[in-house]
């Protein structure tokens, strides 16, 4: 009778290992599929934010006359409408990139893909010098932005820009 309780014990304590184990790398299939679809749903949204931007461009003929005012505004008049429509999309590239470092900082893209934005940052400051005043203004108006690597080229701007004002003065 000992002996049969004693195998009964043994096969419910194997059971129960093994039970414990499957419940383990069960969790860890579950963790590593929800991290998945965080950094597909992330890449969306990103790819998303990108799109609207461009769809608007290319169906709303109002927003798509601010891109010769972006690309070359010495020669074009802004209008105090379509400033505060650059600004408002000043801060949405802004958040764009925001949302892409903050991906980046928690394990959701990797690096090959954040590069890809910080290209990006780069990309917008270059080609859009009507966007510069308000690109500088909301990053020196957001603490949280300074000493991000994605905002590294706005910093750059920010920099550039002070020296600028410092020599013309």
């Amino acid at each position: 009778m000992n002996l049969q309780r004693r195998h009964l014990r043994e096969t419910v304590e194997i059971v129960g290992i093994v039970s414990i184990v499957a419940s383990l790398l069960l969790l860890a299939w579950e963790v590593r599929q929800a991290n998945r679809i965080a950094s597909a749903e992330i890449q969306m949204d990103l790819a998303y934010a990108y799109s609207d931007v461009h769809i608007n461009r290319a169906t709303t003929p109002d927003f798509a006359r601010l891109f010769p005012k972006l690309t070359n505004p010495e020669s074009h008049l802004i209008t105090a409408t379509e400033d505060s429509q650059i600004e408002g999309l000043a801060w949405h590239y802004i958040n764009v990139f925001w949302k892409a470092e903050v991906a980046y900082e928690s394990g959701l893209m990797d690096r090959a893909q954040f590069d890809a934005y910080i290209e990006d940052v780069a990309w917008v400051v270059a080609t859009y010098p009507g966007m510069h005043k308000h690109l500088i203004r909301i990053y020196a108006t957001l603490p949280p932005l300074a000493g991000k690597e994605i905002f590294q080229p706005v910093a750059e701007l920010a920099a550039r820009n002070q020296v600028e004002q410092t020599e013309n003065q």
